[in-house]
């Protein structure tokens, strides 16, 4: 983890990953997140 606000997402992911072992359901919305998130990043960089 980390200090600020991208320390705070990823205990709040690592805390969501943890709950998800035994919450089919919680898996199954963290799974379908992750794949969104993938999913929205480009093949290629831009210089946007």
């Amino acid at each position: 983890m980390a200090i600020g606000a991208a320390g705070a997402a990823n205990a709040g992911l690592m805390a969501a990953g943890i709950l998800a072992i035994n919450d089919p359901e919680l898996a199954a919305r963290l799974d379908a997140w992750r794949e969104a998130l993938s999913a929205s990043i480009p093949e290629e960089p831009s210089d946007d």
